[in-house]
């Protein structure tokens, strides 16, 4: 199929409509998250099985606990006493 320049010109100049802007969107949307998460899956998975990230993350996260423990025990016992054991 030749087109000749005008004709060219004319098929490149041609307005999307809304539908084919969101359909546009919609495809590359997904194609980025199909890929996006496969490589994420590649990368956490490798590095979310090693013994030092796994001790780090449990430092982490006792540090937070601690630091959450204090402020409700000092700045809003009423929380702690409302803890049914």
């Amino acid at each position: 199929m030749d087109f000749d320049a005008r004709q060219l010109r004319q098929l490149i100049r041609e307005e999307l409509t809304k539908s084919d802007k969101d359909e546009i969107k919609q495809m590359i949307s997904k194609e980025i998250d199909s890929n996006l998460k496969k490589e994420l899956k590649k990368a956490l998975g490798a590095e979310l099985s090693s013994k030092a990230t796994k001790d780090e993350i449990a430092e982490i996260t006792k540090k937070v606990m601690k630091k959450l423990y204090k402020d409700l025990s000092f700045h809003h016992p009423y929380i702690i006493d409302r803890i049914k054991v």
